[in-house]
């Protein structure tokens, strides 16, 4: 094979798959699994390819969302959820949007900038389960894509609760994920979403006003995702 080829890159994912499990094996066992992003990044040593997540390109389920927004409400300020190298937070930069970018790992937040040096994104390492107070109550729009199938309990439902508290008043929040329905087994990891998981935003004052029930295609398997929009009237 020759660098930069198509299976060069699958074995680079494959690789970093193997090294995540392993990872996440050991900080389980530590009790610090929140660690676990932060060395999944430093491992990578700047090859994008062994970070399982690492796409370097805006997920599809969440530009389609985008592009199907309309212009008028294209604008304000946005929060990029879990950001890691940055290309949806770049995608709501080019959409109109004042953008602030955050996740767990420096390393990750380092790299975001260095890719992307031009853009006028506030950058910066926070962390969703303790969050800063002035995210609360402070965005137009905030995107959660692909974060909270990475947690379990009890940390998605503090990732849930926060996520709430970052919407203004007329604001809205999208949430995308793999998802299942009851009746459907869980195949971790990611962990896909459940439904019920999001009911607790009606009392935190969300409405859901869309819900997208589809499947995409992961090398030739259907995965089931989700795609709520909820607002804060």
């Amino acid at each position: 094979m020759t660098p930069g080829t198509n299976d060069d890159q699958d074995d680079l994912k494959e690789e970093g798959r193997r090294r995540a499990d392993a990872l996440r094996s050991k900080f389980e066992e530590s009790g610090n699994i929140m660690d676990w992003f932060e060395a999944c990044y430093e491992q990578a040593e700047g090859e994008a390819a062994l970070i399982p997540w690492g796409h370097e390109i805006a997920r599809p389920e969440f530009v389609e969302w985008l592009e199907n927004l309309p212009a008028a409400q294209r604008k304000g300020r946005a929060l990029d959820v879990g950001c890691g190298l940055g290309d949806n937070a770049v995608r709501l930069a080019h959409a109109g949007f004042s953008v602030t970018a955050f996740d767990l790992s420096q390393t990750a937040i380092r790299w975001a900038k260095e890719r992307f040096p031009d853009l006028n994104i506030k950058w910066r390492v926070a962390d969703l389960i303790d969050p800063p107070e002035d995210f609360i109550g402070a965005f137009d729009l905030v995107n959660e894509t692909y974060t909270l199938q990475a947690l379990r309990s009890p940390f998605r439902e503090a990732a849930i609760d926060s996520l709430a508290r970052f919407v203004k008043s007329g604001g809205t929040l999208l949430i995308v994920g793999r998802g299942r329905h009851e009746d459907e087994p869980e195949n971790p990891p990611p962990w896909p979403l459940l439904r019920s998981e999001l009911d607790c935003m009606a009392q935190s004052g969300l409405t859901l006003v869309g819900f997208d029930d589809f499947h995409t295609d992961r090398k030739g398997r259907a995965v089931r995702h989700f795609r709520f929009e909820y607002k804060r009237v």
